[in-house]
């Protein structure tokens, strides 16, 4: 025979006199049934766990994933685009030599050539590298590939496609001012 000395059933509980009922509903230590005494709210452990562990992921799902869909979806464009644009002063380009100024999206050198102001496009249209003035030769080159062009922007030798883009430069007062050609 098997031994029963602690095992606390119903139905052992109910033969001791002072223990459940048989028809118990899990009812609390005041008397209370379990579902009138917290009006509700479910606090069994297994489903705070799952509620505190899917909080936790969808937590860690957002912050791995706003940095992504933000590096897919480029920002919207708020620069404003400017026919003409002051870029500095007129004695930051010395003569024989070229200096690179931002003029809205693109980036244009300024060639002074004994006073004569050109400017065109910086970036040479074979692979996207920035052109420099080369004072010696009296053109543009592109240290890249061996690109050559006239300081107009005009090919002279080498890979590229195409002619540099050219702007429009003058001295208004002490302004370097370029424009769209």
């Amino acid at each position: 025979m098997a031994q029963q000395g602690n095992f606390k059933s119903p139905a052992r509980m109910g033969a001791l006199g002072g223990g459940a009922s048989l028809s118990s509903s899990g009812s609390l230590s005041g008397g209370k049934p379990r579902e009138e005494g917290l009006g509700g709210v479910d606090f069994e452990r297994r489903s705070f766990l799952v509620k505190i562990v899917g909080g936790i992921g969808a937590a860690v799902a957002v912050s791995t994933l706003y940095p992504v869909i933000s590096y897919i979806i480029p920002p919207a464009n708020t620069a404003k685009s400017v026919n003409e644009l002051v870029v500095g002063k007129a004695a930051e380009v010395p003569e024989k030599s070229g200096k690179i100024y931002q003029f809205n999206k693109d980036k244009v050198i300024v060639v002074n050539d004994n006073g004569q102001l050109t400017a065109c496009s910086a970036v040479c249209t074979h692979l996207g590298c920035l052109v420099h003035w080369d004072n010696s030769l009296n053109l543009l080159s592109c240290p890249c590939h061996g690109a050559t062009y006239k300081q107009t922007g005009e090919i002279i030798a080498g890979p590229q496609p195409l002619p540099l883009p050219v702007f429009k430069v003058k001295v208004v007062g002490e302004d370097l001012v370029i424009t769209k050609a």
